[in-house]
């Protein structure tokens, strides 16, 4: 695995956090208990891609 550049990682999370507050509306607004678990899997990408961004 090579390392990656942190702008990059930290971009990344914030675009996988983005998408999970998304998804988190979207199963909100249509009441569709589907999206819950696509969200919590974006939120929890962007989660760890901010903390390897940190950590470098």
């Amino acid at each position: 695995m090579t390392p990656q550049d942190p702008k990059q990682l930290r971009g990344a999370g914030i675009a996988f956090l983005g998408a999970g507050v998304a998804f988190s509306a979207a199963a909100l607004a249509a009441g569709q208990t589907a999206f819950i678990g696509v969200a919590t899997a974006f939120i929890a990408l962007g989660v760890t891609f901010l903390a390897r961004a940190r950590r470098r």
